[in-house]
């Protein structure tokens, strides 16, 4: 061969290459085994293959000739089918084939959010009776791993496939979207397919469109700088880890130097330091305005259960950087305070007959916080790193601590390009890898349970989480049902009346009911004050799948509790009017005393008010308010008290009669862009 003909060959060779390597028949991971596909809609399947290649579809007993284009992709539909199935799916090229089997036509839902929606049935109320009783094997489930890209995928990164609602496949499942799917089937008899697709911690612009956030300039400025960014997440993630090694090693140095190294010993004397219980705020303590060095010690005697044995050490969230021994031995150090502690322990770092001691120092740079897990049963020396059980070590109690030595404020803060690419550093960067490789499959509709990340921006989202309802329509081409989980109660409950985050952002989800095709399920009832996952996930996919039976499926159903309607004032007595009443108002309480519900004259100062039902009203009045001009209804973080439902047991919507600005409303996204 010469030198020209070489030449050709390897051109020719180069340019065939990227077929050869990209050009294998291939589906989205949701076409397999297992699948449901939407019922009386078209059915739409697509994929990739060799540029122009012939691609050849098996499907209701008919095969379908297609042609791949010029960038590989091809999409087969068919007319739409009933409920049913199981049926098979064969697509091949000249090289290969693929078979799908056990195919289902049923109802497609998209079950997405943070933490709450991700909660899984094995941490659930009843979880074991749960697990071990679920066998619906029509019940389908598709779990997507986290995943994140600065550019809309249509294939995911990572593999996964359908597994049937039977027995231990729940367990790990969204506990939510599972008691919601499961109700449906039962209701409606067709096959159900749930998508899990969430990750804990995220606001709700991580899950908008690039495009659908045009309409907040402060927001979209970020989205262009990540379209814009040239590396890619891991090569970023590489040069990120570099740099806080290097800040982490500077920080480290600094407060590693003089008596701080005897301080983890197991035999430092720390008689004379202070005790406390933990996990505890700082500020009860008297060290809410330290800023600098504080140490932690425990000591305390390996139980005859746990001996000889691998263990997590679970401190929760700490504020803001820690760094952990057992026995002088350092087993872990964090500097993210957004990153949960769950410490591995190696069995040999133990003395398993005598006394074992566990330190920890904490660099604290602001603010009043400190070991801030809020559940006790969550701290301690656990088998599990999610869980503690019943044989483990709780260490809540007899801690010593001493505050060392001041923040040096020399020492510059973590570069920015230290920040690890969370789901929250760039909008759009969940949509981009979690919502869009599935706007292309027809859904019956999609169940929401987000907002405690938005908190603080409570007002902001009066506009932000109607906006991604209305993207994801218009990215689905489809205006399907859309239903959310109301935030429920949280946090220790306050003796007087005032304002609230929580309320406000509530407020703000109540709101998008104007949008079409929508409902809500409160879970202001059932909520724990001292844990932010309540456990009670049956109730909320109830009340969910009543919005669905009631505005999906056109079913005669009361699917929501009172909502408030309009007020009279007259004299000092507040009339209220309510919709949603179903068969009635009442209270669901023992003692049947109405509680709840606050009133404010010009002043803007609640008190709590009296209350009773008259019929299908409820009259409110305080002796210390002479005029009203305002009237709120469980208007807390925690609404413990709040007890009016209607007669189907389902909860009345907090509200406010009045429009004074709340204190979110001036709070706003304000990006931080890396120059």
């Amino acid at each position: 061969m010469n030198l020209l003909r070489l030449l050709l060959f390897l051109g020719l060779f180069s340019c065939i290459q990227p077929v050869g390597l990209f050009g294998q028949l291939a589906l989205p991971a949701f076409f397999s085994d297992g699948m449901v596909l939407q019922r009386d809609t078209d059915i739409r399947i697509w994929g990739k293959a060799a540029p122009g290649s012939k691609v050849t579809v098996e499907w209701q007993g008919e095969t379908s000739e297609l042609k791949a284009n010029r960038a590989g992709q091809w999409t087969f539909r068919d007319a739409p089918l009933s409920a049913g199935g199981p049926h098979t799916l064969r697509i091949s090229n000249r090289k290969e084939t693929i078979t799908i089997e056990d195919v289902l036509i049923g109802d497609v839902w998209i079950c997405s959010g943070q933490s709450n929606m991700e909660w899984p049935v094995s941490r659930s109320n009843n979880a074991e009776a749960e697990i071990e009783g679920s066998n619906y094997p029509k019940v389908r489930l598709f779990d997507l791993p986290r995943q994140r890209s600065f550019a809309p995928l249509e294939f995911f990164k990572e593999k996964t496939s359908w597994k049937k609602a039977v027995g231990e496949n729940v367990a790990t499942f969204s506990a939510v979207a599972f008691y919601f799917g499961r109700e449906l089937h039962y209701e409606e008899g067709v096959p159900i397919g749930l998508i899990s697709t969430n990750w804990g911690g995220t606001n709700v612009e991580t899950w908008t469109s690039g495009p659908g956030l045009k309409g907040f300039p402060d927001i979209y400025r970020k989205v262009e700088y990540m379209e814009n960014q040239p590396k890619t997440i891991e090569e970023l993630e590489e040069e990120q880890n570099e740099a806080l090694r290097q800040w982490e090693e500077a920080y480290f140095e600094k407060y590693d130097q003089g008596e701080d190294n005897r301080w983890p010993s197991a035999s430092l004397d720390d008689e004379e330091w202070d005790e406390i219980d933990l996990p505890k705020d700082l500020q009860s303590v008297g060290l809410g305005d330290f800023d600098g060095v504080i140490w932690f010690r425990k000591t305390f005697t390996m139980p005859e259960a746990l001996r000889g044995k691998d263990l997590f050490l679970r401190l929760g969230y700490i504020d803001d950087f820690d760094e952990v021994w057992i026995n002088g031995q350092s087993i872990g150090r964090t500097s993210d305070v957004n990153t949960w502690r769950s410490y591995p322990v190696s069995a040999s770092l133990f003395n398993e007959l005598g006394t074992n001691t566990v330190a920890v120092k904490i660099l604290h740079k602001s603010g009043h916080r400190g070991l801030i897990e809020e559940r006790k049963d969550k701290f301690g020396l656990s088998q599990s790193r999610y869980e503690i059980l019943d044989s483990d070590l709780s260490l809540t109690v007899n801690w010593k601590y001493k505050a060392a030595e001041k923040w040096d404020t020399t020492i510059p803060e973590p570069p920015m390009e230290a920040d690890p690419i969370k789901p929250n550093s760039y909008p759009s960067l969940l949509y981009n890898a979690m919502i869009h490789p599935f706007t292309r499959l027809p859904i019956k509709g999609a169940i929401w349970y987000q907002g405690e990340s938005n908190a603080s921006r409570a007002h902001e989202y009066r506009k932000l989480f109607p906006n991604m309802i209305t993207d994801w329509r218009k990215q689905w081409g489809q205006e399907f049902p859309f239903f959310w989980v109301q935030l429920a109660n949280f946090r220790a409950p306050k003796d007087k009346p005032g304002d609230s985050e929580w309320a406000e952002l509530r407020e703000a989800q109540s709101l998008a009911l104007k949008l079409p095709n929508t409902g809500m399920a409160t879970a202001i009832d059932i909520g724990e004050a001292d844990d932010i996952h309540p456990r009670n996930k049956q109730e909320v996919g109830h009340r969910l799948a009543l919005s669905a039976l009631k505005v999906a499926y056109g079913r005669e159903v009361v699917h929501s509790g009172p909502v408030f309607d309009s007020a009279v004032f007259g004299g000092q007595e507040v009339t209220l009017s309510f919709s949603g009443i179903g068969s009635g108002l009442t209270v669901m309480d023992k003692d049947g005393i109405l509680k709840g519900f606050s009133i404010a004259g010009a002043d803007k100062v609640f008190h709590w008010a009296q209350a009773r039902i008259a019929g299908d009203k409820v009259i409110v009045y305080c002796p210390d308010v002479e005029e009203p001009v305002a009237v709120r209804y469980a208007w807390a973080d925690n609404p413990h008290h709040a007890n009016l439902y209607n007669q189907e047991g389902l909860p009345a919507l907090p509200f406010r009669t009045d429009d004074w600005p709340g204190i979110t409303i001036d709070k706003t996204f304000k990006p931080q862009i890396r120059p």
